[in-house]
């Protein structure tokens, strides 16, 4: 069994595990000490209440919710839990910075970059927009410009995750790391098969995920402002 199909019996995914734990530790330690041997029951209380509260949160940021794709290979699913904020366009030629990459992944051809933002209540456990053959899975190293700034695409540390169908159908997955969330991780490995909506990896507090398609094999359903799910919302059809 492949790694990223064990996480998906986790209702928590377990590398969250030490930041719930811990915070309970320190607060029930910390109570002891401070409540009957400092004689401070409400700072005890206080510091309780506070590494509860972290550890609820930490509990909510790491949960794996199940997820199931609607029926129909045609449907293109969402990557990340969050809001669409841009769908855009673009050619190898057309001069923006996006285009470095559609001359790699999608040379000669017209490509569409669908990015999703997450806040902090959202699911951050990433799926994948379609089935197939894990191509090409990397991490690479790079800046930690705001992930509102299109350059961040290209040059923010992100992680690569290119899955090709049999129909030759190619789709680029782009964890992209912030200014202060600097981890994105993905549990796949090349030459693996995989299916669409299967767990792909998870945004350690990372805050941005873009779908790359083929625009000339794809009707976008989507549209900025609109509200995703990974794993269920529809973001594009293949024709």
């Amino acid at each position: 069994m492949y790694e990223n199909e064990r996480r998906e019996r986790e209702a928590i995914i377990r590398n969250g595990w030490p930041l719930i734990v811990v915070p309970l530790v320190l607060g029930v330690g910390g109570g002891c000490v401070l409540c009957p041997v400092c004689g401070l029951p409400w700072v005890a209380t206080a510091w309780l209440a506070v590494c509860v509260v972290f550890a609820a949160f930490m509990a909510w940021f790491f949960r794996n919710p199940r997820r199931t794709p609607p029926a129909g290979e045609e449907n293109i699913v969402s990557g990340a839990e969050g809001t669409v904020r841009s769908v855009q366009y673009v050619t190898e030629d057309d001069g923006s910075p996006a285009s470095a990459v559609v001359k790699e992944f999608f040379p000669g051809q017209r490509a569409v970059r669908i990015s999703t933002f997450l806040s902090p209540l959202h699911v951050h456990v990433n799926r994948l927009s379609i089935g197939g053959t894990v191509t090409q899975c990397e991490y690479r190293h790079g800046k930690h410009l705001l992930t509102m700034d299109e350059r961040s695409s290209l040059y923010n540390q992100h992680s690569i995750v290119v899955v090709e169908d049999k129909d030759g159908l190619r789709c680029l997955h782009k964890q992209i790391t912030g200014p202060i969330v600097r981890r994105v991780i993905y549990w796949l490995e090349q030459g693996q098969p995989v299916k669409r909506g299967g767990i792909l990896g998870m945004m350690k507090f990372g805050s941005r995920m873009d779908i790359w398609l083929p625009a000339d094999r794809v009707n976008v359903c989507v549209q900025p402002g609109d509200p995703v799910r990974a794993g269920e919302t529809v973001i594009a059809k293949r024709k």
